[in-house]
C-alpha cells in the first residue's frame, strides 16, 4: 500500500527511550521514520500534516506474551479444544488486530496450536493483512505430561528438547519457549514444580542459538526458574517465586522478566467463572507474584511489556493495561513505557521498532497530555487518539477499535482486586 509522506508536529515526542520531548517534528515516508527534528527543520513541507497538540507521539506498543488461539473464556482449555482448526485460524487473525487496535504494533506468541499463528504471522508480513509484526514460538516445549501439554510437543531427555526445537523451526517459529515449572491453566500440575531439568533446558537453548532465535520461559517456581537461568534462558515469563538471589542473578546476566501482571488480575478478578482447579491457583499465588514483581521492579531488574493475552479475562486489546499494573506495582511511568516499546523491541529481536528514531519502522501511537505525567494516557485504549502501522492509519484501516474498546471497559486494575 502506498502511503504519502506525512509530518507529525505539534506535540511530545516520546522516542521510546527518553522522557517525551517538545517541538519535535517527525516525518513519516514509505513506511519509515525518514526524520525526527526540531518542527522548524519541516517549515517547507507541503504534504500531509498530523496535528499533534495536547499529545505525545510514541512508538506503538510491543506485547512480548500473547496466546493468539486462546479466546478469553473462563475455560480457554475447553474452549481452545472445541474450536475447528480453520475457524481458530480465523479468529487468531481477529485476535491480532484485535490487538493492533488496542496500539499492540508487535507481539510475541509463546504457544500456538499447530503453527497455525505462523500462517497468520506470513500473511501480515506479505501485506494480505493489517497487524501487528508477529514473533512465533510455534509449540511449547514441555515434560510429558507437564503444563500447557494441551497445546504443547511433549519432550523427555535432550535429545528430545533439540529435536524439539528444529521441529519449530522446520515450521517457521521464530523463537523458543521452554516449560520449565507447572503452570495455572493445566490441571493436575503445581505451578512451583519443577518441570525438565537444567540438561533438557540447556540442549535447546543450545540448539535455538544454532539457529540464532532467542528462547523464552514460563517459569513459576523458583527452583524451576534458577535451572531455566543455569540453562542460559533470555526471558522468565511470569516470575511467581523471585526470592533476592534469583533477582540478583537475572540483574547480572541481563535476563528480562515478563511479569504478565495482566493475566494474573484477570484472574483474580473473575475467580467464581474459573474452574475449581484454577481458581485454588490463583488464590494460592497471587499476592506472591505480586510481591515478586515488586521487589524485581524495586532492585533494578529488566522487564519486558506482556500480558499472556487470551488468558481468562485477559482479552485481545486491552493489552495496553499491563502499564498501569505496572506502574501500580512500582515501576516508574517512563520505565513503563520503555518496557513497553524499546526494552520489548530489543528482547524480540526488532531493532527497528519500538523507538522514534531515523529509519524505524513507522508504527505509531499518539495518546492525550503527557503518558509520563498520566500513565492511563497510553494504558487505557479508549484514549489513544491515533495510530499507524507502517504509516497506515490502523482505525481507519480496520474500522472496529470500538469492539477493543468495549473489551477494555471490563479490564481489572489493581485496586478493583480484591486484598490488594
Amino acid at each position: 500500500m502506498s502511503v504519502p509522506s506525512t509530518l507529525f508536529t505539534g506535540g511530545l515526542v516520546f522516542d521510546g527511550e527518553h522522557s517525551p520531548r517538545p517541538g519535535l517534528g517527525v516525518l513519516v515516508a514509505d513506511g519509515r521514520i525518514a526524520a525526527l527534528a526540531p518542527a522548524a527543520t519541516f517549515d517547507g513541507f507541503a504534504g500531509p500534516r498530523v496535528d499533534t497538540g495536547g499529545c505525545t507521539l510514541m512508538p506503538g506498543l510491543i506485547d512480548a506474551h500473547v496466546h493468539l488461539a486462546m479466546e478469553a473464556t473462563g475455560d480457554v482449555v475447553t474452549t481452545l479444544r472445541q474450536r475447528p482448526a480453520a475457524d481458530l485460524t480465523l479468529r487468531m487473525l481477529e485476535n491480532a488486530q484485535a490487538s493492533l487496535c488496542g496500539g499492540i504494533t508487535a507481539a510475541r506468541d509463546l504457544g500456538g496450536v499447530e503453527w497455525a499463528e505462523v500462517a497468520v504471522r506470513n500473511a501480515i508480513r506479505a501485506g494480505r493483512h493489517l497487524g501487528p509484526d508477529l514473533r512465533c514460538a510455534g509449540k511449547v516445549l514441555t515434560i510429558t505430561g507437564g503444563h500447557g501439554a494441551w497445546i504443547g510437543q511433549e519432550c523427555d531427555g535432550p535429545e528430545a528438547y533439540t529435536r524439539g526445537v528444529r521441529l519449530n523451526v522446520k515450521n517457521g517459529a521464530d523463537c523458543i519457549k521452554l516449560i520449565a515449572t507447572g503452570g495455572v491453566l493445566t490441571g493436575g500440575v503445581d505451578p512451583l514444580a519443577p518441570h525438565p531439568s537444567t540438561e533438557e533446558m540447556a540442549a535447546a537453548v543450545r540448539m535455538a542459538r544454532d539457529f540464532g532465535i532467542r528462547v523464552a520461559a514460563h517459569a513459576q517456581g523458583v527452583r524451576g526458574i534458577r535451572r531455566a537461568l543455569d540453562a542460559g534462558v533470555d526471558s522468565i515469563e511470569h516470575g511467581f517465586e523471585l526470592p533476592d538471589d534469583v533477582i540478583a542473578t537475572m540483574i547480572e546476566r541481563g535476563t528480562c522478566l515478563v511479569g504478565t501482571l495482566a493475566s494474573m488480575m484477570s484472574l483474580v478478578a473473575m475467580l467464581d467463572g474459573l474452574p475449581a482447579y484454577v481458581r485454588e491457583k490463583v488464590e494460592r499465588f497471587s499476592a506472591l507474584h505480586f510481591d515478586s514483581f515488586r521487589r524485581y521492579v524495586k532492585a533494578g531488574g529488566r522487564v519486558a511489556l506482556g500480558t499472556d493475552a487470551g488468558t481468562p479475562g485477559n482479552h485481545h486489546g486491552a493489552n495496553a493495561v499491563e502499564l498501569r499494573h505496572m506502574v501500580d506495582l512500582g515501576m516508574t511511568p517512563l520505565d513503563a513505557l520503555r518496557a513497553g516499546t524499546c526494552i520489548a523491541a530489543d528482547l524480540l529481536d526488532l531493532p527497528d521498532h519500538g523507538r522514534i528514531a531515523p529509519g524505524a519502522a513507522a508504527d505509531l501511537l499518539l495518546v492525550p497530555g503527557n503518558p509520563v505525567e498520566d500513565i492511563g494516557a497510553a494504558a487505557d485504549c479508549r484514549r489513544h487518539r491515533g495510530l499507524w502501522k507502517g504509516g497506515v492509519d490502523v482505525h481507519a484501516a480496520l474500522r472496529h477499535p470500538s469492539a477493543v474498546r468495549r473489551q477494555f471497559a471490563a479490564a481489572p486494575t489493581l485496586a478493583a482486586a480484591a486484598g490488594f
